[in-house]
């Protein structure tokens, strides 16, 4: 099912195991069909990652973000519910597309752009990192610490 396609920064920061992955892209939420497990399996065979851990952790980081996404914006609903309920109505928005596009500039700053040019592509690829088991070791000892 296809709703009004709003897009939205996603990243992750992961380590499992001996694994490190860092990458960041953009999620179409309003896109009910798109499946952080399936994008999670297919980012793991174009890594080459394969430790079974990773994809599953993968997915859980994107709902997770998802899930905040939407608690954020049932608020932000409500909170412009409610200041609409006190405003007079001569001031009301008459624009409903202001209210729904996602404010790229917001994401991206005045020098970014969604679409990335080719020459670039190289300082965008995700990053994985695969860590011997005593680095993990001394990873694993520094995060305790904290």
């Amino acid at each position: 099912m296809q709703v009004k396609e709003k897009i939205m920064p996603l990243k992750i920061d992961l380590r499992v195991n001996n694994t490190t992955i860092r990458d960041q892209f953009l999620w179409d939420i309003g896109n009910l069909e798109s499946d952080p497990e399936e994008f999670a399996r297919t980012l793991c065979d174009d890594l080459n990652i394969t430790d079974p851990e990773v994809g599953p952790a993968i997915a859980v980081c994107i709902r997770e973000q998802l899930y905040e996404i939407a608690s954020q914006t049932v608020s932000a609903m409500r909170e412009a519910k409610m200041s609409k309920k006190r405003r007079a109505p001569e001031f009301a928005s008459n624009s409903k597309a202001m209210n729904n596009a996602v404010d790229m500039f917001k994401y991206f700053g005045s020098k970014g752009s969604v679409i990335r040019k080719r020459k670039e592509w190289y300082l965008y690829e995700p990053v994985v990192d695969v860590v011997p088991k005593e680095e993990a070791a001394v990873v694993d000892a520094k995060e305790q610490l904290k």
